[in-house]
């Protein structure tokens, strides 16, 4: 992403795995815990999407912009597998000429050159959804790993701190990281 743009994507209303399958792992069986795991899930959910650039639970986003690429060139949209394009509004006005080539990241390529941007700030808005139906097991394995960690070291008494993610939920994530340009 360039410095002339925003992305942002809603909030995470689920983690990517359930409380009941991490407790499972966790061989937790208190009800007194399921809000703690929840937080650590939420948590190691964001940090393998961090870390992939790519959402892996599904949900809206929004890309500004404040320009467009020159005549037929692509846009990219961030976050990964784009499910569809709500909407594309350019100064105000939809904008519907268009085709998505790609999952990951998926590019934007309009069917006729872009309109030229004449207003300042981030007139062109892109709002679509993002993000896998079921996120693939390998990432869900390390959310597990993560949250488990982070669980683990969740008193402020533990001599050891998490500062780094787990290599083993790094060694999960990278094939599915998608590398800035």
């Amino acid at each position: 992403m360039s410095a002339h743009t925003i992305w942002t994507a809603a909030d995470l209303t689920v983690p990517a795995v359930d409380v009941t399958a991490m407790k499972a792992h966790l061989r937790e069986d208190n009800p007194d815990q399921d809000a703690v795991i929840d937080a650590m899930l939420r948590a190691a959910t964001r940090t393998v999407e961090m870390f992939t650039q790519r959402l892996i639970v599904r949900r809206a986003a929004v890309l500004r912009t404040q320009s467009l690429p020159c005549g037929r060139d692509g846009l990219r949209l961030p976050g990964g597998a784009v499910d569809q394009i709500t909407s594309m509004t350019i100064e105000g006005a939809a904008f519907t000429a268009f085709e998505i080539i790609g999952a990951s990241p998926a590019i934007m390529v309009p069917t006729e050159d872009w309109p030229v941007v004449t207003q300042e700030g981030y007139p062109v808005a892109v709002n679509y959804t993002v993000g896998p139906l079921v996120a693939s097991a390998d990432l869900l394995a390390a959310v597990k790993l993560i949250a488990a960690e982070l669980y683990e070291r969740r008193s402020n008494a533990s001599e050891m701190s998490i500062s780094e993610v787990p290599l083993s939920a790094k060694a999960l994530m990278m094939p599915h990281r998608i590398m800035p340009k």
